[in-house]
Order: C-alpha cells, then sequence, then structure tokens
C-alpha cells in the first residue's frame, strides 16, 4: 500500500537529487564581486568577461589546483549523491509489497544528508579565511569573494533532503518490525 510519506519522501528526495547535482555542476561556489567578474565551482568556472575577465591559463589552473576544502568539499558532495541515488532506489523498492526498505531508506538518506551537510560546513567555513587573489587580463585584482549561487543551491537541497529524511522516518512501520506469519 502507497502512503502519503511514500510519495512525499519520493518528491523532496529527487528535488535534493536534481539540486545537489546542479550545485555541484554550476560554477558559483565561489563568486567575485562586481559586473563580469569570475565564479569558480568545485567542478566547472566561468572566467568572466570584460574588464574583470581571468585569463584562461589562471581560470583552468585554478581548476587543477584547488584547495584542500575544495577537494574534500567535492569528495562529501559525490558521497552525497551517490547514496541520493541509493535513497531513491529504496524510494522504487518500496512500491513492492514485499520490500522492507523502510529502515534502509531512513539510514542512507539520514547519511545522504549528513554528507552534505559537512560539504555545506566545510565549504562555508573554510572559504572565508582562503581569499583565492585572481588577476583579471586589465590587470585588476580581484579579491572581493563571497559565498555564490551553488553553495546556496546545496543548502537548499540539504533543506529539501533533510525534509525527505524525516519523512523516511515514518517508513518504518510495524511491518518492517515485525514477522509476517506465512
Amino acid at each position: 500500500m502507497v502512503r502519503k510519506s511514500h510519495c512525499g519522501y519520493g518528491f523532496f528526495l529527487i528535488i535534493a537529487l536534481l539540486l545537489t547535482l546542479a550545485s555541484v555542476f554550476t560554477p558559483g561556489w565561489r563568486s567575485y564581486k562586481g559586473n563580469g567578474a569570475p565564479d569558480i565551482g568545485l567542478i566547472s568556472r566561468y572566467c568572466g568577461n570584460g574588464v574583470r575577465e581571468v585569463n584562461q591559463y589562471d581560470c583552468k589552473a585554478y581548476g587543477r589546483f584547488q584547495l584542500p576544502f575544495e577537494k574534500a568539499t567535492l569528495a562529501f558532495m559525490i558521497i552525497a549523491i551517490i547514496l541520493e541515488i541509493v535513497s531513491l532506489g529504496c524510494f522504487v523498492g518500496l512500491f513492492s509489497p514485499r520490500a522492507r526498505l523502510g529502515m534502509p531508506a531512513f539510514s542512507v538518506t539520514g547519511l545522504a544528508f549528513l554528507s552534505l551537510f559537512a560539504a555545506i560546513l566545510v565549504y562555508g567555513v573554510r572559504m572565508q579565511y582562503k581569499t583565492m587573489y585572481l588577476q583579471s587580463t586589465s590587470y585588476e585584482l580581484l579579491a572581493n569573494v563571497y559565498l555564490g549561487y551553488s553553495y546556496w543551491i546545496a543548502v537548499v537541497a540539504a533543506i529539501f533532503l533533510l525534509i525527505s529524511c524525516s519523512l523516511s522516518g515514518t517508513l518504518i512501520g510495524p511491518s518492517e518490525n515485525t514477522e509476517h506469519l506465512h
């Protein structure tokens, strides 16, 4: 029997997965202030345009030589994506009347949330202490950095994943803990 909590769990989980993927592949984790300023992501980057454009060599070099906290953030994000996909598999399995996937769904979704939360925490705390100076093609030194839109997409994904995790707790019912008489 499909309950409303099944559908809610799946809905919030799918939205969280899509938002997590968007945050990983968009270039807005570290944004520089100003019109046409560059955006640097965990995987992709936007080198800016106009007077604030960073030359392509420096922009590509930044992607190769990421700081340790950025590598840790990317690792946590990849782990979260893998766990979210496993959670999605648990969600699909919940439609089988014989499957008892309430506890695994709750556990895996909880681990996915913790991994995503760790990525957000590591990046948010460490980015404030590591200023990355970039020189634009007009020789302007770009240093005004703030948390960009990709970071905030990851925060919203974590909120959706937390809601999904709380809904997955309702999937653990009496049938999960007792044996069938058949």
